[in-house]
């Protein structure tokens, strides 16, 4: 291991030991670009300020549970602080709001991904197509307090290069940021996701590129021993993503690609490296639905209780396990407002409340008295069959003028409206055979106690019947009271509490009482009325549980009585204050006052102590507005190590500040830390310091000590590695260490090179005739060398007679042009300095070509017929061929294209006036009709 990767791990292994709980936070706080997470450094961090470091689970939510429920729920139990959505382009918005919301339900952060593009770079465009689409980015907006949106899952095979990967990603990213997308954004590795070396590569400069600079990088660490992979590996390249400052997180690995020794991935030390480096990671997968690899599933059936060994070591009892590792944030621990509930159906609904019953039931949540329950997002589901009902019993005989029924995708293409005075004799009062879905709104004229919705034909043979909300309306429903709104949602934060005011339309009937299902609410304190206005008083309101939705029914002694759903949250903070833990140096130049946000404006603060002492307001902290800020004179008196701040407030709850005390001088810096000297074109190297406090104390090449004033200047900050001196290092990489009074070195990487010229010739082949014995003459660009020598392989010209220099001009002697026999020949010119050049002379007088011959044999009466071709595979024209061959068992009839005698046991073939030459590269052919025994290898001279 490189000494620099030990002892970055050195440092994290004891931060590790002493605090491995411990979090720390962040000076930045939202802003427009960064309304939820942001990456600084390697580190991510909530909008609070709070470091994060990602420990959860993947979950195939696409395939299999497409809202996380229960999954969610499940997941929650082992501590995660994430998951790891699996998404499609498919899904629609409405889908991945309902996924989204709830994640951050359970107080994990989702962090959505979209997996129609794995291994696939060419459909990298259409994933961030998807994410910029209207409704989609509007959900992802909605969200961007704590969502992390992963581009694509293992987006592109082995073949993507640093260019692509750049270039594509950039414009990925920069589309996503144009459409309003700020959330931290996470890019997955080539090579279906294993590619650590591409972000180690790539990753900085898509930091850049980024506008607001807000990245993370996950490798999938799918490294099977059968592979290649060893755990050192593991180690080496965590550790080379930290020393680089690389904000990386292990997205997916297993503990086997495989059910083999070989197969075996080491999973161990993934997980121990990630937890002593405090790099991320997010196991593979809670499961189910890993087919045909089964054995990556950790649980059979998306339950906590049915986690198998795998999953109980990965998330419960490992040393470095999800529950002992993951912290989830403070800011991730208050509850999402909550969702209002959906519209009822028009007011003076009969069904409503009323008693259900059904043919059948597809499973459990899907009973018939969903129909009734004025809540759209319920459904009573049928089995698979026909036919099937829904009966609705009114309490009493009415008269019936509407029905409004609010179909699922399964619904009745055929059906009927039944209705009955004692639920065993029906009369039809509607029947269809084209229904629609949808909503459906049907005028009847009947009368019944009973109504039914009778069905006999599916849409979809493949579903039963499914109905969200029957709506049953007479007479009666327009005599009755409505109200305004008819649903409503209330939090529970102290902060954020309102009373209900609902406007009535009572006609002529009068309010009696309102009831929370068998509880009536007291008038005047729990509500009041004024007129047409009645208001639920927030003191009532705050009384009701969280997370429900309760309903007031408004009883008045005529019609039908109105209801009110109110959904009941609480994002009260889980904490008083924030942040719950915060880093203070006390060396001199890095002290800062801690600032801590009070979460409410109704609690205030009556001490704060630490241990025996109670601090001093006015001196120790300071008070404004909801703002605590404890002063950096009074955290320098304390000793290095964790100190607790106990607030103790006027309800006499409390509160923890952790303070880790630290006394680290910080570095200096230096920029940049890598450079380039070329010899031949000699330049100073200017570095400048970010000296944080620090003072320059030497330049060091080795054992060698850089003179300053001689070797460099100091201007200020600004450092001058002057010309002379690097022009006297070896070609190389020279490391000099700038060395500070306090604090770690500094290196700059400066490559030395000497690069040297190569003189070139203008022209590089040349023919000539020896026939016309004639000279030959080559231009030289000698760009500061001279000729040496020109061979002719291990012949060497002799200057003056085979050949002259005048100036730059190199005349080949036609003396020595016909000494030469080949038709072509390669002459090497050398120089004092540089690279060999060759010169090609093709002599045109010598035919030195290479023909190359091929037949097609047909059958023919009581012979044969060949096609002959001749190709010359040479770059000289031939002037002319010829064709001997042996007759063999064969004889030729008849020919044409060609010319052919007989001389002894030869046939001899040459060519026609206009087919005898045959051009570079060129062929031609002619054929015969012969008898006896075609041979297709026949024996022959071609020349």
């Amino acid at each position: 291991m490189k000494k620099r990767y030990f002892l970055a791990l050195i440092a994290a292994m004891l931060f590790f030991i002493i605090s491995p709980n411990y979090t720390f936070t962040a000076d930045a706080a939202a802003d427009a670009t960064h309304p939820g997470f942001r990456v600084e450094g390697r580190y991510l961090y909530d909008n609070q300020g709070e470091k994060v470091i990602l420990y959860g689970v993947n979950k195939m939510c696409t395939w299999t549970d497409k809202d996380g429920d229960p999954s969610f729920k499940e997941i929650s139990k082992t501590g995660a602080n994430c998951v790891r959505i699996t998404w499609s382009i498919s899904d629609t918005a409405k889908d991945l709001d309902t996924v989204i919301t709830n994640c951050r339900a359970q107080h994990m952060i989702p962090i959505i991904e979209v997996h129609d593009a794995t291994g696939e770079w060419s459909k990298l465009t259409s994933l961030v197509d998807y994410w910029v689409k209207s409704d989609i980015a509007e959900v992802l907006i909605k969200h961007q307090d704590y969502l992390i949106v992963n581009i694509g899952n293992e987006v592109g095979n082995g073949n993507i290069t640093d260019t692509q990967f750049t270039d594509d990603y950039t414009t990925a990213v920069t589309r996503m940021r144009a459409a309003g997308i700020n959330s931290t954004l996470m890019i997955d590795g080539s090579t279906w996701g294993q590619n650590i070396n591409i972000l180690q590569s790539c990753g900085p400069a898509l930091i850049q590129a980024d506008p607001n600079h807000n990245l993370l990088f996950s490798v999938h660490m799918w490294w099977p021993y059968m592979y290649g992979h060893t755990a050192q590996e593991v180690i080496d390249e965590l550790n080379e993503s930290v020393e680089m400052n690389l904000p990386l997180v292990v997205g997916e690995f297993g503990h086997e690609w495989e059910e083999s020794e070989q197969g075996k991935i080491p999973y161990e030390t993934i997980m121990e490296y990630c937890a002593k480096l405090n790099i991320g990671y997010i196991a593979w997968s809670w499961g189910p639905g890993n087919n045909p690899q089964t054995f990556l599933d950790m649980t059979t059936d998306s339950t906590f209780d049915t986690l198998n060994a795998y999953g109980t070591e990965v998330c419960l009892t490992s040393d470095y396990s999800i529950q002992k590792l993951a912290k989830r944030p403070d800011s991730m621990l208050t509850n999402l407002p909550p969702k209002m509930p959906s519209e009822p159906l028009p007011y003076g609904n009969l069904a409503e409340g009323k008693m259900v019953t059904g043919s059948s039931v597809e499973s459990t949540g899907y009973e018939a008295a969903n129909v009734t329950d004025g809540d759209l997002n319920t459904r009573w589901a049928s089995t698979n069959t026909d036919p099937n009902w829904v009966c609705i019993d009114l309490g009493a005989k009415k008269e019936l003028s509407k029905m409004i029924i609010v179909w699922e995708a399964a619904y009745a293409s055929q059906y009927r409206i039944q209705v009955s005075d004692d639920g065993t004799t029906w009369t039809d009062a509607y029947i269809t055979y084209s229904g629609k879905g949808g909503t459906e709104e049907i005028s009847l004229d009947a009368s019944g106690r009973y109504v039914r919705m009778y069905g006999t034909q599916r849409y979809n043979y493949s579903w039963g019947y499914s109905i969200f909300e029957i709506g049953v309306y007479g007479p009666e429903s327009e005599l009755s009271t409505s109200i305004t709104p008819t649903v409503a949602a209330f939090d529970k934060n102290p902060s954020k509490q309102t009373d209900l005011i609902i406007t009535t339309v009572p006609k002529d009937n009068t309010l009696i009482a309102i009831r929370n299902s068998t509880d009536v609410l007291v008038n005047g304190t729990d509500y009041t009325v004024d007129g047409t206005i009645v208001t639920i008083s927030k003191e009532y309101l705050s009384t009701q549980p969280f997370d429900e939705t309760i309903k007031l029914t408004f009883d008045y002694d005529n019609g039908v009585d109105p209801v009110l759903a109110v959904a009941i949250g609480d994002t009260s903070p889980v904490t008083a204050i924030s942040p719950t833990t915060a880093e203070f140096n006390k060396y001199t130049a890095a002290q800062k006052d801690i600032n801590v946000t009070l979460s409410s404006t109704e609690i205030t603060v009556a001490d704060i102590v630490n241990g025996s002492y109670t601090l001093v307001n006015g001196v120790d902290y300071t008070l404004a507005n909801s703002t605590i800020k404890i002063s950096k004179t009074y955290l320098a008196t304390l000793s290095t190590g964790s100190v607790q701040l106990t607030f103790t407030f006027s309800d006499g709850s409390t509160a923890i500040l952790a303070i880790k005390v630290i006394y680290t001088v910080p570095d200096a810096a230096i920029t940049p830390t890598t450079e380039s000297f070329e010899k031949r074109a000699q330049a100073d190297v200017n570095v400048t310091m970010d000296l944080n406090g620090n003072s320059l104390v030497s330049i060091k090449n080795g054992t060698y000590t850089l003179v300053e004033n001689t070797d460099y200047i100091v201007t200020d900050t600004i450092i001058t590695i002057k010309k002379e001196y690097l022009a006297t290092l070896n070609t190389g990489v020279q490391t000099l260490v700038f060395g500070f009074d306090q604090g770690n070195d500094a290196t700059i990487k400066i490559t030395v090179t000497e690069t040297i010229p190569n003189s070139i010739l203008d022209q590089t082949t040349i023919s000539y005739n020896s026939d016309e014995a004639a000279d030959v003459t080559v231009s030289i660009t000698l760009n500061g060398n001279t000729l040496a020598a020109i061979k002719n392989g291990s012949y060497t010209l002799v200057a003056g007679t085979d050949y002259i220099i005048t100036g730059n001009t190199v005349t080949i002697m036609k003396e020595y042009l016909t000494t030469l026999t080949d038709a072509t020949i390669k002459l090497t010119f050398l120089f004092s300095e540089g690279a060999n050049q060759e010169l090609t002379l093709k002599n045109t007088s010598v035919v030195s070509s290479t023909l190359k011959l091929s037949t097609q044999t047909n059958a023919w009466s009581s012979g044969y017929t060949m096609n002959v071709y001749i190709e010359n595979t040479s770059d000289l024209t031939v002037n002319s061929w010829k064709l001997t061959v042996k007759k063999s068992d064969f004889a030729i009839t008849n020919i044409w294209c060609a010319q052919v005698t007989e001389v002894g046991d030869y046939y001899i073939i040459t060519p026609m006036s206009w087919n005898q030459s045959i051009s570079a590269g060129s062929s031609v052919n002619f054929g015969f009709q012969g008898t006896g025994t075609p041979v297709a290898d026949f024996t022959y001279t071609l020349e």
